[in-house]
């Protein structure tokens, strides 16, 4: 009977330690892409500025802003603007062989109208693609 209890109890204490072993692999930046980046949407009378940084790790071979969508609510539902679509390659949205992409991108919008804007940046070296995406909610002025 009392080996039964020393067994039990030696048994509870290994269990314990094997629980209470600390994880020491943490990253310390966003990805083996991105080391910082930031979005931010200013409504401006008749049109909104999409201001946006991404940072490498070092340099790499593409940065910048992948995309930015405009959608307008129109009866409760959230419809596309194409024409203010802008994507990777559209002037001031990306650079090649960089360390940091920095840029303020104008897109057009209607004064009292609701939108929907969604920006997504990314940055591209030799260990793949990696993107971030943020969705903003503004009225125009």
């Amino acid at each position: 009977m009392k080996t039964k209890k020393i067994l039990s109890m030696i048994l509870s204490i290994v269990f314990m330690v094997t629980l209470c072993t600390p994880v020491c692999a943490v990253e310390s930046r966003a990805s083996d892409q991105i080391a910082i980046y930031s979005m931010k949407v200013n409504p401006h009378p008749g049109y909104f500025s999409v201001i946006f940084s991404v940072t490498g790790p070092g340099y790499v071979d593409k940065l910048g802003c992948e995309s930015i969508y405009l959608y307008k609510m129109v009866d409760s539902t959230w419809v596309p603007v194409p024409s203010q679509t802008k994507l990777e390659n559209y002037s001031g949205m990306s650079s090649t062989n960089a360390y940091e992409h920095t840029n303020s991108i104008h897109c057009s919008s209607e004064r009292g109208e609701a939108y929907k804007i969604v920006v997504t940046i990314f940055s591209e070296n030799s260990k793949g693609r990696d993107t971030r995406t943020q969705t903003f909610y503004e009225i125009s002025q």
